[in-house]
């Protein structure tokens, strides 16, 4: 939950209107941070997040997981659902260490474990970020397993294996399409009900221009969680503005749209 805000707190994003596309279960708290700074949350989730269809096939890694050296969860959504299925498979083992792209992930690890993360960027957080860590240098000969969805980068693994690392994923959770109605939210913008659109994903932003008309969009200004996005908007053809918050949680996409609103004030 977000503190309370000071007055002057309050007024930072001046009746902003912020379209925000993460999952309905993880968008509550940036609707509340954007709302206690004076903006306006526009819901629009664009994805749902899901159990891995088929647990079952996963339990070769579960039921073998003192076999790893390292577990690196991607995102929250790794953790919460990874977690789930580790401790139905008898936890992790002492002797695992744990790493996190993100601090958010190393956040939420630690309340639903009871343990800190090995392993976390310091401000990159990203799979270059994590990659950079020393920890992560020297991991010939060490197994590792890639906590995610269905899908996602190869960039952490190949890089783990170029370093001579034996690297699996434990994919437990899916990223499907959202039910949206896309006439009324090419209205919304249309009509301008919407100034600024946060993104937190590359599944979010290919359904985005699935849904709406290209030509709508590529004006709106953006606010993106990192350099990955912000390309994938220039090759969609987007002229406006592509922010790139310094991390991907709710205070840093908040921070995000502080700064464009102050910009735009002055």
């Amino acid at each position: 939950m977000p503190s309370n805000p000071s007055p002057l707190d309050a007024e930072r994003l001046q009746s902003l209107k912020v379209m925000i596309t993460r999952p309905e279960h993880q968008a509550e708290g940036l609707a509340q941070r954007i709302t206690a700074a004076g903006g306006a949350a526009y819901l629009c989730p664009l994805l749902t997040i899901q159990p891995a269809a088929d647990p079952q096939r996963l339990a070769a890694i579960l039921n073998h997981l003192d076999h790893y050296h390292l577990a690196i969860f991607v995102s929250p959504n790794a953790v919460r659902f990874g977690l789930e299925l580790i401790h139905a498979h008898g936890g992790l083992p002492l002797e695992m260490r744990s790493a996190t792209v993100g601090r958010s992930s190393a956040q939420l690890f630690h309340e639903l474990s009871g343990f800190a993360v090995d392993y976390c960027p310091e401000t990159d957080f990203s799979s270059e970020g994590l990659l950079a860590l020393p920890a992560l240098q020297a991991v010939r000969g060490q197994r590792i397993i890639i906590v995610r969805g269905q899908s996602g980068r190869e960039k952490l693994a190949d890089s783990l294996r170029q370093r001579g690392a034996e690297v699996q994923y434990l994919p437990v959770y899916q990223r499907l399409p959202a039910q949206c109605d896309s006439e009324q939210l090419a209205e919304a913008i249309k009509q301008k009900k919407i100034d600024i659109i946060t993104l937190t994903s590359g599944e979010a932003l290919r359904h985005l221009f699935s849904l709406v008309e290209p030509t709508l969009l590529r004006p709106m200004p953006f606010v993106v969680v990192n350099s990955r996005l912000r390309r994938l908007l220039q090759e969609q053809g987007v002229k406006g503005p592509i922010l790139v918050a310094s991390e991907a949680s709710d205070a840093g996409i908040l921070d995000a749209l502080q700064q464009w609103q102050a910009n735009k004030s002055e």
